[in-house]
Parts: C-alpha cells; sequence; structure tokens
C-alpha cells in the first residue's frame, strides 16, 4: 500500500522516527506473516483493543514542510494504520483502541488534536487523547476536550521548557491543572516517564503516588509498562505504587517479558493494557536491558548480514512475544488474556460495564449442589445483601478485589475473615508460597519451614516451649481440646466466645437429658442459633459456658464442671479490654483448678501486637491458638504451649496427611517475619481511628442514630433502628454501588492507606444521606432490591 513519504532533507534530526522508519516507508515481508501466525494467532483474541496507538498528520509534525515535501500521502490515520498493521496480523489485526497524536516538540497539538477527533468520529468502540503542552491555556483544552468528547490526554516530555527534556520531571510536562481536569470529569492521562531510571527514580515513583491520590477521579495509564524499557526499573520499583486504584500500564513496545510479570504480580491481571505503539509498532529492533540502561537495536544500527541465527523482527511482534512469555510464565488463562487484551482498557474508559448477573446465577447454581452455598457462613452473600453482594472472586490484591464479573471493589469489609491482615496477595508471602510451590508443596518428609515456625512463635511467645500445627482454626481449636483432655484425664470444657465449628463446641448447644430443649448455652457468644445438628447427644454436658469479664459465671461454669474440668478456653480479648483483674482472676483459677488456660487467639492474635493478644495483658495461658492472620490467606494453624501440657499430644492420635504440605508453614514463617519487621497495630489502629471517628461525624451530620464497636484493628457499625438489619443491608448494596465491600464491621489491612479510608467515607457520606431520607419515608423494604440481610446461622431455602 501507499504510505507517506519525507524527502531527506525535511526530516528534522531532533525526530529518529522518521529517520529510523526510513520516512514511513514500511516493508513487510511473508515471514512477518508466518512469524506472528506460528506464534501469535492463538493468543491475540479476537475483538482485542489496543490501547497505545498514535494516529496524525505529518504536516502538524512539520510546521514548516509545504505539500511539496510530501511525495505521498501526509495523514497517517485510521485506515492506513489497519492497512499496515493487518500486513502481518492478518485478521488479527485490532480495529478499536485508544488513539492520540505522534508527540514532538514543535507538533502543531491544536490540529493534531483536531485531526485525530475527526479520525475517529464514525468509530464508537474507540477513543482518543488530546495531546497537551504545560503551557497550554487551561480554559482553551477543556473546551476542546469537551467539544470532542476526548478521554483524556496524552503528555510527553518534549513539551518540557529545558533543552534535556529526557531529564524532565513529570510535573515539568503534565500540569496540575491537566490532572485537576482529569479528576473533575474522570479522563485518562497516559504519560511515558522520563528521567533515567524510570520508575525506579523516587522523584518519579513520589510524583505518582501523590497525584493519583490527591486525584482520585483521573486515571493515570503508565506507558511502556511503567517505561519498561530497562525491566529492573520496573521491576524494582512496581511495589511503590501498590495501592493505587487509578493507575493502569500499557504494553506498548516494550520487548521483554519482565516488566509485564512485574506488574501482573503486583496488580493482577486487571491493570496492563495492551498497546502496539503504532508506528512504532511497524519498525524492525527491540529494546534491550543493558546494565542500568537500555538500547534500542533497530536493522539499520547494526550489522545483521552474514548472521545465521536472527534478522530484525517487527517491533510489534518482539512485544506480543515478550507479553505471550509473561502470560506463560504467570500461569494466566484465556479469561485473564482476553482483560489484557480488551476487557481492562474497555472498563477503565467506561466503554462496558459489569452487570454481576452471571456470579449471581451461578451463586444460585451453586446452592443447588454444594449444601448452604458456601464453606463458611460468614461468606455467604445472604450475610451481606442477598441477590447483591459478589459471590464469588477472580482477583484479590492489596484491598483491591474484582469479582468473576470484572467488577472492582475496595474491601472495607472482613478483608479474608481477618485472614490477610497484610493484605491480599502480599508480596513477601506469595514470594515464599511461590518458591514452595516451584519446589514442591508436598513429599514424603516434612520441610524445615515448620521448625522455624515452632521457633519464631515461641521466640515471640517466651512462657511457650513447643507447638503442634494443623491447616485451620478450627482443627486448632480441637487439637488443643484434646491436648487438655488428654493432659488432664478429664472430659468437660469451660467455655467463653466462638471457637468454630467442631463437635467439642458445638456440644454445649445440645440440651441435656433435664433441661430445656430449646436452650441454647452459645447464642451470647458471637454467632447466636449454631445448632448441633449431627453432634453426639452423648456429649451434651461436657461444655459450660460463661461471659466475658464475669468471674462469677467462669465460678458457675467450673463448679458445674466440678471434678471433670479439663480446661477453661476463651479468647483473650475481642471487641472489649478485660476489665481490671479479669484476666488475672481466670489465670489464677486455672492454676488454682489444676487445668489448663487455653487462649484462643485465631481472631485477636497479630492485629493488638505481635503475636497474641494477650501479650497486652501480661497474663500468659498454659496453650494459645493461632490461625487466620498467621498465614496471610494460606491455610495454617498452630497450638503452642507450655512442655508440661503439650506433651500430652504425644498420648494422643492428632495427626493428618495435609499439616505436613508445605505451603502453610512457608506463608506463616514470612507473615510473621514480615509483622515483625512492620507496624501492622499501628497502621491498622490508625486506619481504623479514622473510620470510627468518620462513622460518628458522618452519622451526626445526616442525622443517624448508630453505635460503633470494637477496636480500631477491627471495628463495628450498626443502627440503632427498629429496622437495622434492613438499613445496613440497603447499606451494603448501596457501598457497592460506589465499589466498596462493606457493611457491619470493618477489619483493615496493612494494604489499606488512609487514601482508601477517606475514599471509603465519602461514599459513606452519601448513603448515609439516603439512608436519612429512608428513615423519614419509611420506605427502606421498597429501596432495597432484595431479601434483608441475615443476622444468623440460617438453613438457605430459595
Amino acid at each position: 500500500m501507499t504510505t507517506a513519504t519525507l524527502k531527506p532533507p525535511a526530516i528534522p534530526a531532533a525526530f529518529p522516527l522518521l529517520r529510523y522508519s526510513d520516512a514511513f516507508r514500511f516493508q513487510y515481508t511473508d515471514a512477518d506473516r508466518e512469524l506472528f501466525n506460528k506464534f501469535l494467532k492463538d493468543f491475540v483474541p479476537p475483538n482485542s483493543f489496543d490501547s497505545h496507538a498514535h494516529l496524525y498528520d505529518l504536516r502538524h509534525l512539520i510546521p514548516k514542510a509545504t505539500d511539496a515535501d510530501f511525495a505521498g500521502k501526509p495523514e497517517i490515520d485510521y485506515d492506513v494504520m489497519i492497512g499496515c498493521m493487518q500486513q502481518w496480523m492478518g485478521d488479527r489485526v485490532v480495529r478499536d483502541g485508544l488513539y492520540f497524536p505522534f508527540p514532538v516538540k514543535h507538533l502543531d497539538s491544536y490540529a493534531s488534536n483536531e485531526f485525530i477527533a475527526a479520525a475517529l468520529k464514525d468509530r464508537p468502540g474507540s477513543r482518543a487523547l488530546m495531546i497537551l503542552r504545560p503551557a497550554d491555556d487551561p480554559a482553551t483544552v477543556e473546551d476542546q476536550l469537551l467539544r470532542h468528547r476526548f478521554a483524556g490526554f496524552k503528555v510527553y516530555h518534549v513539551f518540557a521548557s529545558r533543552p534535556d527534556t529526557f531529564y524532565a520531571e513529570q510535573g515539568e510536562f503534565l500540569p496540575d491543572w491537566a490532572w485537576e481536569l482529569a479528576d473533575k470529569h474522570g479522563l485518562a492521562i497516559t504519560m511515558h516517564m522520563v528521567l533515567p531510571r524510570a520508575l525506579s527514580d523516587a522523584r518519579n515513583a513520589t510524583y505518582i503516588r501523590e497525584h493519583c491520590i490527591r486525584y482520585p477521579g483521573a486515571k493515570l495509564i503508565l506507558a511502556h509498562a511503567a517505561r519498561g524499557f530497562n525491566a529492573r526499573h520496573t521491576v524494582d520499583a512496581i511495589d511503590t505504587l501498590r495501592g493505587l486504584e487509578n493507575v493502569y500500564f500499557d504494553t506498548s513496545a516494550v520487548c521483554e517479558p519482565s516488566a509485564f510479570e512485574a506488574i501482573f504480580r503486583a496488580f493482577g491481571t486487571t491493570r496492563l493494557m495492551y498497546g502496539s505503539d503504532f508506528p512504532v509498532s511497524e519498525l524492525r529492533g527491540r529494546a534491550f536491558s543493558i546494565g542500568d540502561g537500555f538500547y534500542w537495536l533497530y536493522d539499520h544500527n547494526a550489522t545483521w548480514e552474514g548472521w545465521l541465527h536472527a534478522k530484525p523482527e517487527l517491533v510489534g511482534i518482539e512485544s506480543l512475544l515478550a507479553l505471550q512469555q509473561a502470560c506463560r510464565t504467570m500461569g494466566l488463562i484465556d479469561r485473564d488474556i482476553e482483560r489484557l487484551f480488551g476487557d481492562n482498557a474497555r472498563q477503565m474508559l467506561g466503554l462496558t460495564k459489569p452487570s454481576g448477573d452471571p456470579g449471581q446465577e451461578l451463586y444460585r447454581e451453586a446452592k443447588t449442589i454444594i449444601p448452604g452455598g458456601t464453606q463458611l457462613l460468614s461468606k455467604r452473600p445472604e450475610m451481606f445483601a442477598p441477590g447483591k453482594w459478589p459471590a464469588y472472586y477472580e482477583q484479590a490484591v492489596g484491598c483491591e478485589v474484582i469479582d468473576t464479573d470484572g467488577r472492582r471493589f475496595i474491601d472495607m469489609s472482613h478483608c479474608g475473615i481477618l485472614s490477610c491482615i497484610l493484605g491480599f496477595a502480599d508480596p513477601d508471602v506469595n514470594a515464599a508460597v511461590i518458591r514452595r510451590v516451584n519446589l514442591g508443596g508436598m513429599a514424603t518428609q516434612q520441610t524445615a519451614d515448620e521448625v522455624e515456625l515452632a521457633k519464631l512463635l515461641t521466640e515471640i511467645h517466651p512462657w511457650a516451649e513447643q507447638a503442634r500445627f494443623t491447616r485451620g482454626g478450627g482443627d486448632s481449636m480441637a487439637v488443643a481440646v484434646r491436648i487438655a483432655r488428654a493432659a488432664t484425664g478429664k472430659d468437660k470444657v469451660a467455655v467463653c466466645g466462638y471457637h468454630g465449628w467442631n463437635d467439642w463446641y458445638l456440644a454445649a448447644n445440645l440440651a441435656p437429658p433435664d433441661g430445656d430443649p430449646n436452650a441454647k448455652q452459645l447464642d451470647g457468644h458471637l454467632l447466636p442459633g449454631l445448632q448441633p445438628t449431627g453432634v453426639p447427644r452423648g456429649l451434651a454436658g461436657t461444655v459450660a459456658t460463661w461471659r466475658y469479664n464475669r468471674l462469677d459465671e467462669l465460678d458457675a461454669a467450673t463448679q458445674k464442671c466440678g471434678s471433670d474440668l479439663a480446661a477453661i478456653v476463651m479468647e483473650p480479648t475481642r471487641g472489649v479490654d478485660p476489665e481490671p483483674g479479669f484476666l488475672e482472676g481466670v489465670r489464677e483459677r486455672a492454676t488454682r483448678l489444676g487445668v489448663p488456660l487455653i487462649f484462643d487467639e485465631i481472631s485477636s492474635g497479630w492485629r493488638l501486637c505481635v503475636g497474641g493478644a494477650h501479650r497486652l495483658y501480661g497474663v500468659n495461658p498454659d496453650m494459645a491458638v493461632f490461625a487466620k492472620a498467621m498465614g496471610n490467606g494460606f491455610a495454617m494453624g498452630a497450638v503452642i504451649g507450655t512442655r508440661a501440657f503439650m506433651q500430652a499430644a504425644q498420648e494422643s492420635f492428632i495427626s493428618s496427611t495435609y499439616w505436613t504440605e508445605g505451603v502453610g508453614p512457608s506463608a506463616a514463617v514470612a507473615a510473621i517475619k514480615k509483622m515483625m519487621r512492620v507496624d501492622v497495630p499501628g497502621h491498622l489502629k490508625k486506619l481504623g481511628t479514622r473510620v470510627m471517628e468518620g462513622w460518628k461525624e458522618l452519622a451526626t451530620k445526616r442525622g443517624l442514630n448508630i453505635t460503633t464497636s470494637g477496636r480500631p484493628a477491627s471495628c463495628g457499625l450498626a443502627f440503632n433502628h427498629p429496622q437495622a438489619a434492613a438499613l445496613m443491608t440497603l447499606f451494603t448494596t448501596r457501598m457497592l454501588d460506589h465499589g466498596f465491600l462493606a457493611g457491619s464491621s470493618c477489619s483493615m489491612t496493612y494494604a489499606h492507606g488512609m487514601h482508601h479510608v477517606e475514599h471509603y467515607l465519602r461514599a459513606v457520606d452519601t448513603v448515609f444521606a439516603e439512608l436519612a431520607e429512608t428513615i423519614k419515608a419509611d420506605d427502606v423494604n421498597k429501596r432495597l432490591a432484595g431479601p434483608v440481610k441475615h443476622s444468623t446461622f440460617a438453613r438457605l431455602v430459595d
């Protein structure tokens, strides 16, 4: 096909692309098509979206050129682009995308923006970015922006007011007024950052964090995988951007897989978007990491003649091969690849919006083949907002959750039911787990990690001398009670609090032969309504319950157990502090009665201090049980204790194959070591305090009567109203619309930042305003789109 050519004298030295491409006279061969078809045709999905491509008129790039200087068509428009890329992509050529002019220092930016707007006028599946210079008049820019409905801005370092623009900081070519416009109108900004070390230069990383947080309505696209032409520059610094809700990346012209892999690890599969970088994609060559920099190797700047092993290939093919290798290394599936080739960009630009309906249909199906619908009561959607709460997640990274329908949420609820204290997919924990998986997660032997884990736990808790491991909290509590019974030769336990699903615990709700058949001792212990169906009736009377901060009730419970008391079991704290002398009183009674005191630290552990919460109060148990946060989302449970009691584990058969796999211990060791390095409790306290203060301030502002409970590390919200459950259901439903998983409790993670909290509270303010209206109108049930949430254990019946 015919493309534009320029006579050599008209090619400015500052525009090397024209020289490199021989003035846009692209050459294609059968070998290009064969290479693409052999390796990439089945990789690039149909209906893909190109997030980084240039459309332009050469006359705007070289203002002094005249029509006589051009030997062909000067417009490199949509049809020219498709005609070029179709030469090697065939029927996989990408026909929709995010396009913008080609930036050069002397560009006529206004004319270029008008050109691209006209070029895409009849292409509803595509969007355009307008070129922006820092010296432009903001009012003029906004007028052109709104008139043509541009999706945002393309900024480039050549527009900085310095001769050596490669050393420009981002603020020199991306003015704050552009951020303000992007924030105001929900626009995208595509930026090619500079400075020699790109993202690894702290100035770049700091600028990005500060501005993305300051302007949450803007969406920043870091071109070229955060300019990862030297892959290490992205790999080493990508974690500095974790937790930002509005940063994205495109793949344009990056020819090594490592930068893509780093983005996948830090952000999952929903932030990286395919980009060709046309017309750079049509050049022959590739960028290489060289030391602490990079080098572009082209067909014209190296001697290829006589070399038998390779020839210069199209940049577009080289970049796709690198992306394909990254996807293989990360084990991505077709659905993930479809996201990065289209869904991510279309959702970011508002071209598509997932409904959530497929996930709800899947859950309805699940309830027909999985009794109860889920494996954990606390994860049932009915506990939040029936018919609305997303039942399934596809990706969870940091504090962000992507459901199976592609909807994005910030989790301000349970965060993995208190299990992911460091955040979902914590990089340090994941690295340890991936190493163990790659080296083998199970063998005939144990891993040495469980010995290191035992050492860590007993180092943090000097009173403990030994440890046994399971893979969950319920099992760990069952082991602890078994050890207590083995050590004492007794059967009965005095229990305070919630301790799981096992028979030994639910036996408390078995009616004694001479008692009330409807009485349930556990109704005052976190989860009312727990049915003991299936628990052997012979266990009735083996558990006596008592309430927190009530030593008198403990005395009654131990008297009820009499000489058959095997243990006192309790949570050292949950939502309130112990009253003065309470824990000391429990300790004294256990010692006097000669039975072990067992602290259940499954929920409280690690959130208030490193290790068990009992360390805050100076009262040591004889055994302590950990799970949840200890493995940061990976299955792990532990029982630690004094040698005097733990030795009894050898007298009872306590054994399970999967208690010896290697992933759990590797995760726990990494998580604990990180919690020993960073101040997780302090971070949670700071954020949680702001949440609780925010609830109160906003409730007062909107005239709502609420109660807050718990501690900042895990706090609760309740509406003081006869229709409290319905109001909470409506609260949750509306917060989903704002992009938050939220309900009656908030247990944040180390991955949350104050910007997440402030964003959440802005949404809470809007929802509280509606709740005040619905209370006044008495129409909460009318506003609900489904049933009211469950407040306790219930059989699910459609």
